[in-house]
């Protein structure tokens, strides 16, 4: 027999002929000589990763992620794992790849407790399908960081975008007023008091140095005049 130590934060388990044993807590331990003793922190390890993420819309960028986890089962992380935290990185990155590509990189910002509340989600439930023997996890997004020159096409995008917009608003309502004297055109071609009364306030209007948008009135060519602004 023989004596081993167990250390806090560490844990310990035993093996005979390379098969998985008890776990051995923090304390003095007696051994068979037949017996070996493989140990593990079960303290809490804080890494960070930059994810790249192609958002939705195709804006490429980087997103920082800190992530945090402990070994909660010591043999299915010292029998499953070769390197449980080394697996754990490579699914945090893929992890929030995957859902950050469903936002827009206006959203990014604005979505990351969502994504983080996620992510932890979908770590608790892979380590316990693959016997990972991890837990207590904890994400932390930071906000999207992009380089200069995408920053400059995004800020011309906009421009862009809201120039397109103001003159889609603009024909709006060129189109909406053609379409109001229209309206009146074919009400006064329709009544020929108003003819009579629209001549008369033009020649009014004429006399005053005012402005006359003359417009066609029926297909025989008859003009009728409106007062223009």
């Amino acid at each position: 027999m023989f004596w081993t130590v167990i250390n806090a934060p560490m844990k310990g388990l035993v093996f005979t002929a390379g098969r998985p044993g008890r776990v051995l807590n923090a304390g003095f331990h007696i051994l068979m000589p037949w017996n070996s003793v493989r140990r593990i922190s079960t303290a809490l390890v804080t890494q960070e990763v930059d994810v790249d993420v192609i958002t939705q819309g195709g804006t490429p960028t980087t997103i920082k992620v800190g992530f945090t986890a402990r070994v909660t089962d010591v043999k299915a992380a010292l029998v499953n794992m070769q390197d449980a935290f080394g697996t754990l990185r490579l699914t945090v990155m893929s992890v929030v790849s995957g859902t950050a590509n469903s936002y827009t990189i206006d959203q990014l910002a604005q979505k990351k407790n969502e994504i983080s509340d996620q992510a932890e989600t979908e770590l608790a439930e892979a380590s316990e399908r693959y016997g990972w023997g991890l837990g207590d996890f904890q994400i932390a997004i930071g906000d999207p960081s992009m380089s200069d020159e995408l920053k400059r096409l995004l800020m011309r995008e906009e421009a862009v975008r809201r120039e397109s917009a103001a003159n889609l608003e603009k024909a709006k309502n060129q189109l909406a007023v053609a379409e109001q004297l229209k309206v009146v055109a074919d009400a006064i071609a329709d009544s020929p008091y108003a003819q009579e009364l629209l001549r008369l306030q033009m020649l009014a209007d004429m006399g005053e140095g005012g402005k006359v948008i003359v417009v066609p009135a029926n297909a025989s060519g008859t003009a009728l005049a409106l007062q223009g602004a």
